[in-house]
């Protein structure tokens, strides 16, 4: 969980450059009003701006809408097999994938005149139709119809069909599917009954987990830095290196790491004591930097 927490504030430090904005708003609000490039940029950065407050208010005040819901599945069987089916009020008809009706031993019945296309987020091969099959749900048989696609991930979905023909009420309260026609109800699985292809958490090592993420999150802030830094390049007046350089302290990092770091809106002085504390690592030092960043008290609204 903390690895998770850990990665969604850098995420969030990463697209969350507030100081950064108002300053250059501060700094545009003294350029010419009627340039139509100033103009531009300044919508750009409220638009920025009112985005992160909605975000906030959302972190504050509804965080939950930053996880991911369970998919509503329950526990069947068809002609004795066990099958973890996809409830989904949104399908117009009940599907099973091939290899599933291979497992239950139903190819036989497939109408292949009934084959076709399906469409929706995307298209699937229909392979046919079996027209009368049974399902066994908490000891009690339901009669339904399945169109049988050639390459689906998910064993088997439920439609609208099945669910109108057996007065089926999907109950959150409870977390039951409610099947009227048969006076029954079902619980719907727990996470961890899922099958793999509806976990929307990946079961791979810790170690190279975090490295994919760390490598991925560099490469996101190097972007940043860049386009920060022709941003600022192209707005403010060039200064000599001279005497810029009579003030600056010196240190043991490179010129080029410790410039990444003020590129992000931090002082020198900052960005020194950072790469001291992760040894250098610019990366860690960025991502620490915006995290505290974070953490400064929101403006009075």
């Amino acid at each position: 969980m903390s690895i998770k927490l850990y990665r969604f504030m850098e995420l969030l430090a990463q697209h969350s450059p507030a100081m950064n904005h108002q300053t250059e708003l501060d700094r545009l609000s003294m350029a010419d009003p009627f340039d139509p490039n100033v103009q531009r940029r300044i919508e750009e950065l409220l638009h920025m701006q009112n985005v992160q407050d909605n975000m906030e208010h959302a972190l504050e005040h509804m965080p939950e809408v930053f996880g991911h819901v369970v998919m509503l599945y329950i526990n069947c069987k068809v002609n004795g097999h066990l099958v973890k089916a996809f409830v989904d009020s949104g399908a117009q008809m009940t599907i099973m994938s091939r290899t599933c009706a291979e497992r239950c031993g139903i190819m036989r019945l497939i109408d292949k005149r009934w084959s076709g296309i399906a469409k929706g987020v995307g298209t699937q091969k229909i392979i046919g139709r079996i027209h009368l099959a049974q399902i066994e749900v908490e000891k009690a048989f339901l009669t339904t119809a399945f169109s049988v696609l050639e390459d689906q991930s998910m064993d088997m979905l439920l439609g609208l069909d099945i669910l109108k023909r057996h007065q089926c009420i999907i109950d959150l309260h409870r977390d039951t599917l409610r099947i009227g026609s048969a006076n029954i109800e079902t619980k719907f699985l727990s996470e961890n009954e899922l099958p793999e292809n509806a976990k929307l958490t990946e079961s791979i090592p810790m170690s190279n987990m975090i490295e994919h993420e760390d490598r991925n999150f560099a490469q996101a802030l190097a972007r940043s830095a860049a386009d920060v830094g022709d941003v600022k390049s192209s707005s403010q007046p060039a200064t000599t290196s001279a005497a810029t350089n009579l003030e600056q302290p010196s240190s043991e990092y490179s010129e080029q790491s410790i410039t990444q770091i003020i590129k992000q809106g931090f002082t020198r002085e900052q960005a020194i004591n950072e790469l001291k504390l992760f040894q250098g690592d610019v990366n860690k030092a960025l991502t620490s930097l915006m995290t505290k960043s974070l953490l400064i008290p929101k403006r009075k609204r």
